[in-house]
């Protein structure tokens, strides 16, 4: 019994001394061939990348909310302007007394929201107008699609 534990020691102790001693194989790098360039060819300037739709969009709120109007009406206040990317929804936030002077507002002015925003709307969003009255509290949200303002164009 005692020569078969000698046995396995012996072939435990040469198996971890090969994984020990034995020399790492790696494949040998690829050598790169080398490109062939024409040496009057001048290098491509490479033009500075457009910026993409929610990037715009984002920009277009933070624009909106550096130019906010103290008051648009003696019942209304514009408050702030947010790009929603998961959801194309630029959020204008209002404070009024009521949730019907923003409707009203927004329904007579439809077609001149629309084209400002023609951008915008072009580009596939939603303008949400969220009105909260003087203690924040959310009253009403008016929405205007890119269909709504199809007819505008």
């Amino acid at each position: 019994m005692m020569k078969y534990l000698i046995a396995i020691g012996v072939l435990v102790v040469g198996v971890a001394a090969y994984f020990v001693f034995a020399p790492a194989t790696t494949p040998p790098a690829p050598v790169p061939e080398p490109v062939a360039t024409a040496p009057s060819e001048p290098e491509p300037v490479a033009a500075p990348a457009a910026p993409d739709d929610d990037t715009r969009l984002a920009q277009m709120a933070a624009d909106t909310r550096e130019n906010l109007p103290s008051a648009l009406t003696d019942n209304v206040t514009w408050t702030d302007a947010l790009f929603l990317p998961r959801m194309r929804i630029m959020e204008y936030s209002y404070v009024a007394t009521g949730a019907d002077d923003l409707r009203d507002m927004i329904a007579t002015r439809a077609e001149t929201i629309c084209r400002d925003g023609r951008e915008m709307f072009a580009l596939g969003t939603t303008l949400r107008n969220s009105v909260e009255n003087s203690e924040g509290v959310l009253i009403d949200r008016v929405y205007l699609l890119p269909e709504d303002c199809q007819r505008f164009y």
